[in-house]
C-alpha cells in the first residue's frame, strides 16, 4: 500500500475545520471515465470548489492512494438522506474508473477495452482492501459489523447518502464478481493476514455436507476430486493453520494423511478430506490429477496489452508482489496453474522458470 499525502488545503471543506468521530468507512467510485487521481485533486483543491471533498482517491493506473483530507476531518463525500448524513460518521474514499468506459445513461456505460477496464477495477479494489484494513485497525473498527463498511449505494439505502449506485455499478457493468460482501470479507482477511477466501471459509469441518470418518480414507497415496472453487490449502493439518492458497476444482493426489487432512503431492500444503461438500475420494486410480496437469510443461506465448500487469511470487493474489510489471508485449509461459471461479488462471513467465517467482494472471493475457 502506497499512501501519498496530498491534502486539499484550499478546498472549503478542509478550511471549515470540522472533525468527526470515525464510526465507519464508505467506498465510492468517481462515476466518470478518469483513472488519474491527480485530475481530481488539481480540480478540487480550490477555494471555489464547494461541491465535494473526500478523504482519498485511489489511482486507477498505479493503485496509489492519495490522501486528500485528514482521516478525522469531516468530508463532503456522500450527501445526505432521510436519516442524516454519512459525512458525520464515515471516511469517504473514491476509486478512480477506467478511461475506456463511456457513460450512456445514469449508471449504465459501454466499454471499448474490457481487459484494461477490468485491470483498473481490480487494481483499485485491491488497493481499497488494503486501505480499509489499515483504517479499521487505526480506528478499532470491525469491517463485518453492520454499517461499518458500506458503499455509497448502501449508504443511500440506509438513508445517510444521496441516490448513487457506486461502486457496485462499475463491478456489475464489467462482469466482475466483486460485491460489497466480498469486499468486507477481504478487508477482514487482510487485517488478519489471511486471504479473502479464508475469511469466509475458516472452519472446513463445520461446513455443510456429509462428514465421513477418517478411518474410511484409503491408504496414501490416493486421489481426491475437489468439488468447490476455493478449498483452502493450509500450511499444516489444522483448520487453525495459515491459509497458503486455494485448490480450485480438479483431481489431486494425497501423499500423506493426518487426522482427516491430506497433504498435496505438489507440496503446496494440506486440505481437509472429511467433508463431501468439498471433496470425494476418486476410486479410478488411473485418473490424471489436476496437479500433474498444472505442473506439466505447457510452454506457449501470450500477448499482454496493458503496461502494468503485476508479477507475483506465486500463482494467486495471496502471493506477494515482486514489484515488477510485464509491460506490453508477447511473453512465453512455461507453466500454468488453474484459476478459481471465473478466473482464467495463472502463468509462470519463462524468464522466472528457475526460481518460479514470476507468475502473472492470465485474465489479462491472450494466448497467441
Amino acid at each position: 500500500m502506497n499512501i501519498i499525502e496530498s491534502i486539499m488545503t484550499k478546498n472549503p471543506c478542509y478550511t471549515a475545520g470540522k472533525t468527526i468521530t470515525v464510526k465507519g468507512l464508505m467506498l465510492h467510485s468517481v462515476g466518470c471515465a478518469q483513472p488519474k487521481a491527480s485530475a481530481f485533486i488539481s480540480s478540487w483543491n480550490s477555494a471555489s470548489y464547494t461541491s465535494a471533498c473526500v478523504h482519498a482517491f485511489i489511482d486507477g493506473n498505479s493503485g496509489d492512494i492519495y490522501q486528500t483530507l485528514p482521516w478525522n476531518r469531516r468530508g463532503w463525500h456522500c450527501g445526505s438522506g432521510t436519516s442524516g448524513s454519512g459525512n458525520n460518521t464515515h471516511i469517504g474514499v473514491e476509486m478512480c474508473e477506467p478511461g475506456c468506459i463511456t457513460y450512456t445513461s445514469g449508471a449504465s456505460f459501454t466499454c471499448s477495452d474490457t481487459t484494461t477496464a477490468k485491470a483498473v477495477a481490480k487494481r483499485t479494489y485491491e488497493a481499497a482492501v488494503e486501505l480499509f484494513a489499515y483504517l479499521c485497525k487505526e480506528y478499532s473498527l470491525d469491517p463485518t459489523a453492520d454499517g461499518v463498511i458500506i458503499s455509497h449505494k448502501e449508504g443511500c439505502a440506509r438513508g445517510i447518502a444521496s441516490n448513487h449506485g457506486d461502486p457496485e455499478h462499475l463491478w456489475t457493468g464489467l462482469g466482475l464478481t466483486y460485491t460489497m460482501d466480498t469486499f468486507r470479507a477481504a478487508v477482514k482477511a487482510a487485517m488478519t493476514g489471511t486471504t479473502a477466501a479464508a475469511a469466509t471459509d475458516t472452519a472446513e469441518e463445520a461446513t455443510t455436507g456429509t462428514t465421513i470418518d477418517k478411518s474410511d480414507l484409503p491408504t496414501a497415496p490416493f486421489n481426491v476430486r475437489v468439488l468447490v472453487d476455493n478449498l483452502n490449502i493450509r500450511k499444516s493439518a489444522s483448520s487453525s493453520a495459515a491459509v497458503v492458497g486455494q485448490t480450485g476444482k480438479g483431481t489431486f493426489t494425497i501423499t500423506k494423511k493426518s487426522n482427516g487432512w491430506g497433504k498435496l503431492k505438489s507440496g503446496a500444503g494440506w486440505i481437509y478430506l472429511l467433508n463431501t461438500a468439498y471433496c470425494v475420494v476418486v476410486t479410478d486410480t488411473a485418473a490424471e490429477t489436476t496437479e500433474t496437469a498444472a505442473a506439466a510443461s505447457t510452454e506457449y506465448q501470450v500477448k499482454v496489452s496493458i503496461s502494468n500487469l503485476c508479477i507475483r511470487k506465486g500463482p494467486g493474489t495471496n502471493y506477494s508482489k515482486t514489484g515488477k510489471y510485464t509491460g506490453k508485449g508477447t511473453f512465453t509461459i512455461v507453466k500454468t496453474q488453474s484459476g478459481t471461479g471465473s478466473t482464467a488462471g495463472w502463468g509462470l513467465l519463462k524468464a522466472y522458470e528457475k526460481n518460479e517467482d514470476g507468475w502473472i494472471s492470465l485474465d489479462y493475457a491472450t494466448k497467441v
